[in-house]
This record gives structure tokens, sequence and C-alpha cells, in this order.
């Protein structure tokens, strides 16, 4: 059935592995923004600024204390 519907396979593909689909990544790329057509339902804007590499928050787990369990 994959190979049936190649398109389709990728789009799905695609859309679980990055949240969007094609078209979005499309729109994304045309306009310079970061588009999802997701958000309209989320009463949110289709296309956002994209972030630049330095504004991508991260989560430094590397201090964090392990916690053994006793027993």
């Amino acid at each position: 059935m994959v190979a049936t519907y190649p398109v389709t396979a990728a789009s799905v593909g695609t859309t679980v592995a990055t949240g969007k689909s094609p078209t979005d990544h499309a729109v994304s790329e045309s306009a310079g923004k970061d588009c999802s057509m997701m958000r309209v339902f989320e009463g949110k804007p289709v296309c956002e600024r994209r972030l630049r590499p330095d504004e991508v928050p991260v989560e430094d787990l590397t201090r964090q204390k392990k916690v053994v369990p006793t027993r």
C-alpha cells in the first residue's frame, strides 16, 4: 500500500517526523517564516518569525541531581 501512494506515505512520514506537512514546509521556505496550517485551529497566526539557533530554548539537564531510590 505504501508503494501505491508514495506521496501520501511521504507526507505522513514528514508530518510525523517534523510536525509539519510538506505544504507547511514549502510555505515556510517561501515566506521565510515558520508556518503551520494547524495553528489556525489553535487560534494562532499561521506563520511566526523563525528563531535563530541561539534563541531556541534548551533545557540544561547536566546540573540536575540524580535521584537514587532508597530501599
